[in-house]
Order: structure tokens, then sequence, then C-alpha cells
């Protein structure tokens, strides 16, 4: 849930989108997933320390996502459809960081609980992410040329 309100208020306050592509009452549709289940009970998900590693790393990437989103944000002025290079933090190997950080967090979110909803949700929407970053990675080379950084894959660091 947290990760969803984080996108909501990246909505209304960091985006520049032509459109919105994220409404409220998506807040409210994900599955609940209990800690008395037997995916959970039993299994490293009650180990603290598994716990805590998970955490740190979902947060990492969470924040990671929301500083490449305000980077995204920085780059273009309120009310210009201009476009520049995003550089810096994660943009250094890839040009959707944004993508490869949300998927490492519903990874981390899919480890934990052991659920086949949130693999098959990481599988799907990872797709999906891989599907937009390979078209924007496309129109990132086909606007800015020899001028966009040759070394730079699509999403995952080093492999697409």
């Amino acid at each position: 849930m947290l990760h969803f309100f984080k996108r909501e208020l990246e909505t209304l306050f960091v985006h520049r989108f032509s459109h919105g592509t994220m409404p409220f009452t998506n807040v409210f549709k994900n599955p609940s997933f209990a800690a008395t289940s037997p995916y959970i009970r039993g299994t490293i998900r009650e180990n603290p320390t598994f716990l805590w590693a998970s955490l740190a790393v979902w947060l990492f990437a969470e924040l990671s996502n929301l500083h490449t989103h305000i980077a995204l944000r920085n780059l273009r002025p309120a009310g210009s459809t201009a476009r520049a290079i995003p550089r810096g933090y994660g943009f250094a190997l890839v040009s959707c960081p944004n993508y490869f950080f949300e998927t490492v967090g519903w990874t981390v979110i899919a480890v934990m609980t052991g659920s086949y909803a949130a693999w098959l949700f990481l599988a799907v929407s990872t797709y999906q992410m891989v599907v937009w970053a390979v078209k924007k990675h496309r129109n990132y080379k086909k606007e800015f040329g020899k001028a966009y950084p040759a070394n730079r894959k699509a999403m995952f660091p080093f492999i697409l």
C-alpha cells in the first residue's frame, strides 16, 4: 500500500504528464496477504533478519524510483513538452531506471510474501515496463542521436 500511496503523491506533485496515469481508485485494488499464511509460517519469511533486509532493499528501490521520477520531472519545465537527456543516478546505466527500481521493489514483495499473485503481478508488470522502456530507449536514441550515451541499456543494467 505504501508503494501505491507514493505513486499517488507522485502523480499529484511530481509528474508532468499530458494525462493522468494512476487513478486513485487503483490504491484499493491490491490483494491482501495475511501473515498467518502457510507461505509465511515456518519459513524464512518469519525471520526478522530476512524481513529487515527485505524492507531495506524495498525502501532503497522505492526511494530510488522516486528520485528518478523527480529527476525526470526536473528535465521538463512546467507547461513544456521539451525533452533533455536524463543524467545522474541510475541514468548512467539505463534509460529507464524508474522501471528498474520498481521491478526491484516488486521482486522484494514477491520474495517476502511467496504469493503466486505477487509473482504473477511481478511478471506481468515487468513485461509491460520492459515494453515501455524499450520504446522510450529507442525514442531517446532517435531524438538525441549521437549525443545519447551509447552504452546505456533500456531497463536492466548491462542486459536490456
